[in-house]
């Protein structure tokens, strides 16, 4: 299934500190609005995508948090605090894991102490890795599949450097047109790409 992997600068492991940043200056609504375009659609919940945050903001290690559509359980509400929660409770269960350790927090949410780095080398072990970037190749030029990873930033854009090097170890840059658009909205157009390109 296609995966979306946000890169979250600013968002905290910290279970308390997550929950309560929205509107503050770390955006955790950032998160929620990725949730809701990565897996809700009208009436149910996408069960063929999985979207992975990428907390940044630690005291030891990130923590990528995955949420399943295959597996997910009751979401609970489509408040941003109310997504947002999918999120805490994998960190949660996360909180004393070791460096690449991974814990299943409940039924299609999961969390490992991974770097964002480390992660994209993973995924490109498998998968075609694409990074949403302006300058790539148009994605109405390129044929997708169900099995992609998409790569993306939050509010803060990634560095220069580390657009290099995910290139470098195989990335392969994907443009969505000439405007730089926000990640939420970056994932509703990919999706239906997707949807078009895929459907039976």
């Amino acid at each position: 299934m296609p995966e979306f992997i946000l890169r979250a600068h600013a968002a905290s492991t910290d279970p308390q500190r997550l929950a309560a940043s929205i509107g503050d200056e770390s955006h955790g609504e950032y998160l929620a609005h990725c949730i809701l375009n990565a897996l809700l659609i009208s009436k149910g919940h996408r069960d063929d995508t999985r979207l992975t945050l990428v907390l940044e903001n630690s005291a030891d290690f990130s923590r990528a948090v995955t949420l399943d559509g295959a597996t997910l359980g009751h979401i609970g509400g489509t408040t941003e605090a109310a997504l947002l929660q999918l999120v805490v409770r994998g960190l949660r269960a996360g909180l004393q894991l070791r460096k690449e350790e991974s814990r299943t927090a409940e039924p299609g949410i999961t969390v490992q102490a991974i770097s964002f780095e480390h992660l994209v080398r993973d995924r490109l072990q498998t998968a075609p890795v694409y990074l949403l970037e302006p300058g790539g190749i148009p994605v109405r030029e390129t044929r997708l599949s169900v099995d992609d990873v998409y790569l993306l930033s939050d509010h803060i854009p990634m560095q220069r450097k580390a657009i290099k090097s995910l290139l470098r170890i195989g990335a392969r840059p994907l443009s969505l047109g000439p405007v730089m658009l926000h990640a939420s909205q970056c994932i509703t157009l990919v999706q239906n790409e997707l949807d078009w390109q895929c459907s039976n």
